[in-house]
């Protein structure tokens, strides 16, 4: 016969176990929650973190495109193409050399040439003359653009055709291959090249 006083043990027995299972069932609930915050807040600080640096990555020129820009006597503010900087200010103080287009020696075509080469993949007529009839569109100088070609004749003579070219970077400033000087950056506002300048181009 089963006697009231282990009733009662049975009873204490299963109710202290209960209370034990809901305890730490609790405690798994807390720590689930715990984690899940803390991943979340990490999860969030990365991604807070990597919008930072892109942001950064946008409005900070690199140090190749600010030391281009220096070499080139241009400001890095508003540069639409840093590869043509770049890659320009790799030809400055290249000797000049008549039917040249290396960094042995280039001359003015032959340079241009080269260049939109590299940045643009586009081929160039050898001739500053061909190169405007060929290859480019006329336009206003009010218009330029960087990329954009510029003509000038430099032999004293009144011919409206060009034998001379270079690339219009901005600033009113255009790289080119000189005789006397190899590969320059000038201003389009020197008088020798106002009094001097016959065309804009566009390359097509």
């Amino acid at each position: 016969m089963i006697k009231i006083k282990d009733i009662v043990i049975c009873i204490l027995c299963g109710t202290l176990v209960c209370a034990m299972g809901s305890c730490s069932s609790g405690k798994k609930q807390v720590n689930t929650k715990k984690t899940t915050t803390t991943k979340s807040k990490s999860s969030s600080n990365n991604g807070g973190s990597s919008k930072t640096l892109a942001d950064e990555r946008i409005e900070k020129p690199s140090a190749s495109l600010s030391a281009a820009c220096k070499k080139l006597g241009v400001s890095e503010n508003g540069v639409g193409n840093s590869t043509l900087y770049i890659v320009s200010a790799s030809w400055i103080g290249v000797k000049y050399k008549y039917g040249g287009n290396t960094k042995s020696g280039t001359d003015c075509s032959g340079m241009t040439g080269q260049i939109y080469k590299t940045v643009y993949n586009k081929s160039l007529s050898r001739s500053s003359a061909d190169i405007l009839t060929n290859n480019c569109t006329k336009i206003d100088k009010k218009k330029l653009r960087e990329g954009d070609l510029v003509f000038f004749r430099t032999d004293g003579k009144k011919a409206k055709t060009p034998n001379h070219v270079g690339i219009y970077l901005k600033d009113n400033k255009f790289i080119h291959a000189s005789t006397s000087k190899g590969v320059i950056v000038s201003s389009m506002t020197q008088d020798y090249y106002v009094q001097n300048y016959i065309a804009s181009g566009r390359v097509k």
